[in-house]
């Protein structure tokens, strides 16, 4: 690779880079700014609401609003995870899973009044072009099924 191609190459791979930070500190600063004026409706418009039905979306605003109960954000982040793993897990035996592709996991520290820690954690991803926080929906069902069993 020529000295000029390998030019190029650094400056789209740092360009794209600075897009996703961009991208980021936007998703974050909205948060935080919706989560300060205790603006529940700003944060559910940062939520891919997409599959989720009546009780799981009021369980989610629940917790959302829970936390605006004397307690500030004492520091928010994104961290990047491993792609190709979508999240999913089983509860009271049915299994869920997100409703976007997760490119990162949203860490909120808190501190209440009596200066004592607690840690959220919730999968953001692309969705429409935007960045979103991932719900969690029912998984698809899908069979096991052994090559003798002619499924």
């Amino acid at each position: 690779m020529t000295l000029p191609k390998l030019c190029i190459c650094v400056i789209s791979l740092l360009m794209s880079s600075m897009a996703i930070a961009d991208k980021n500190s936007l998703f974050v600063q909205n948060y935080l700014n919706s989560f300060a004026s205790r603006d529940a409706q700003g944060i559910f418009n940062l939520i891919n609401w997409e599959g989720v039905d009546k009780e799981s979306r009021r369980s989610l605003q629940k917790y959302i609003k829970s936390n605006f109960k004397g307690k500030q954000i004492r520091r928010i982040y994104i961290d990047p995870i491993a792609k190709n793993t979508p999240p999913s897990y089983v509860q009271d035996g049915k299994k869920y899973e997100l409703n976007l592709k997760p490119s990162g996991q949203l860490n909120i520290v808190y501190i209440n009044n009596k200066g004592k820690r607690t840690t959220s954690t919730l999968f953001v991803g692309e969705h429409q072009g935007k960045l979103k926080i991932g719900s969690a929906v029912p998984a698809a069902e899908t069979l096991a099924c052994s090559g003798d069993k002619g499924c």
